[in-house]
């Protein structure tokens, strides 16, 4: 009776691990891939994978948990952190990437994910002293930064790169302003209050609390469309080690899958998106401001996560022209997953 009792639990023991297999197969968020992303910014230029970490079921519904860790503008230390290994995907401007690519890294785009969303805002006091105002033809306004003191990240940067394409279709250059390099948000935000710098160049909306202070007046907003040509430029991108991506083929498939998903919840759910990204990472910033950079920059996500060719070209092109590099590895056909390529 007792050795009767024992094969009948062993029997129910074999059929509930059985079970328990079967719905682990069925559903892959019970087996979840950890996936650690280093993103250089949480903004709204990076607000995919901000949504994915507010609402985990997007990833998790391709069986991807992500550790997301916020690098806050500093876009080298995200290549770095992705060649030592220390991450599995960098999340970065993409000429950041195109750059490292250039120079050696074996790297590859596995989703990309924006057009351009950076905007010019310059302080009230720059603003009024120039000879145009802020509603004025772009070309004027453009021009009208030459001489002034304006921040933006490194060389190589994405937003090094669009500001000098930006200035050179009024024939100026970087060369033509007071350039220093600077990542820091909150350095530019009390830059701009306290008059240390005339302006800063960054993605749409984080410059917003000197904007609902009164301090900085928005200048070119290259999110809302103010310069047609760069609406399309491939402007966030994540790239990771090639030998991982091909060590990882269905991960790496999963990944771009959910980033699509969370892309298409940002630009078809707009209001629970915004509002889960601002509660979790932007709870004092004002709604309205925080809404007006966010509705800007949502008509740049791109979707699928997939980047046309020409337009990927058109981004390497203007690298090639800021810094002479040779960009033939991060070629499209060579640098970007069939995965994120758009017909």
């Amino acid at each position: 009776m007792v050795l009767k009792k024992r094969k009948a639990l062993f029997a129910k023991l074999a059929l509930s691990s059985a079970v328990a297999c079967g719905l682990m197969a069925s559903n892959p968020a019970l087996a979840e891939d950890t996936v650690k992303v280093a993103a250089a910014a949480i903004n709204v230029a990076h607000s995919a994978v901000a949504l994915g970490a507010v609402k985990p079921e997007i990833f998790g519904r391709h069986g991807i948990r992500l550790e997301v860790n916020d690098l806050r503008g500093a876009s080298p230390n995200c290549i770095a952190a992705l060649l030592s290994e220390a991450v599995d995907l960098c999340q970065v401007g993409t000429t950041t990437g195109t750059d490292a690519i250039a120079e050696g890294a074996d790297l590859v785009a596995v989703a990309v994910l924006t057009g351009a969303v950076a905007e010019v805002v310059l302080s009230k006091k720059a603003a009024d002293s120039l000879p145009v105002a802020a509603d004025g033809p772009i070309e004027e306004r453009i021009k009208a930064l030459k001489g002034l003191n304006i921040v933006t990240a490194a060389p190589g940067s994405a937003n090094y790169t669009i500001l000098d394409s930006l200035l050179g279709t009024v024939d100026l250059s970087i060369s033509d302003l007071r350039y220093r390099t600077l990542g820091e948000v909150q350095a530019m935000i009390e830059g701009i209050r306290n008059n240390q710098i005339d302006g800063a160049f960054w993605v749409v909306g984080s410059l917003a609390p000197v904007i609902q202070d009164g301090t900085g007046v928005r200048w070119v907003s290259l999110a809302r469309g103010d310069v047609e040509e760069y609406q399309q430029i491939p402007f966030v991108t994540v790239f990771a080690r090639r030998a991982w991506v091909e060590q990882n083929t269905d991960l790496v498939e999963r990944i771009h899958a959910g980033y699509a998903d969370a892309i298409d919840e940002l630009k078809n759910k707009p209001e629970e998106s915004s509002k889960l990204i601002k509660d979790a990472y932007f709870p004092d910033l004002e709604q309205a401001l925080w809404q007006d950079g966010y509705d800007q920059g949502r008509h740049a996500f791109l979707d699928g996560a997939k980047v046309k060719p020409e337009s990927w070209r058109a981004s390497i092109a203007l690298q090639e022209k800021t810094s002479g590099k040779d960009y033939s590895a991060a070629s499209f056909e060579n640098a970007v997953l069939p995965a994120a390529q758009a017909k």
